[in-house]
């Protein structure tokens, strides 16, 4: 049996503002974190760096949220806003 995929239901402005925040996660908060993990390293010692051990955590919540929006961007499903007031619906 063919297991179901799940399907993220936006309207065109949540898609676009989730792939703003996805390209300024990747071209700008990305390079920020890699920068400060490289000037961290600089420091010495890893294991009582508590500026490493900083970026190193706000690198896997921000993979994290990355991975998050590319799953979501690549299983989208995008629904035409409502102005009917008669009924609520997706997208009302």
């Amino acid at each position: 049996m063919a297991k179901a995929t799940k399907k993220f239901i936006l309207t065109e402005k949540g898609l676009k503002e989730l792939k703003e925040e996805y390209d300024e996660l990747i071209k700008v908060k990305r390079p920020a974190v890699v920068q400060r993990i490289q000037t961290a390293r600089e420091f010495g010692d890893l294991s009582e760096n508590s500026e490493y051990d900083a970026a190193k955590e706000e690198q896997t919540l921000l993979e994290g949220r990355i991975d998050e929006l590319d799953n979501v961007l690549r299983k989208t499903q995008i629904i035409e806003t409502s102005t009917k007031t008669d009924f609520v619906v997706i997208g009302s």
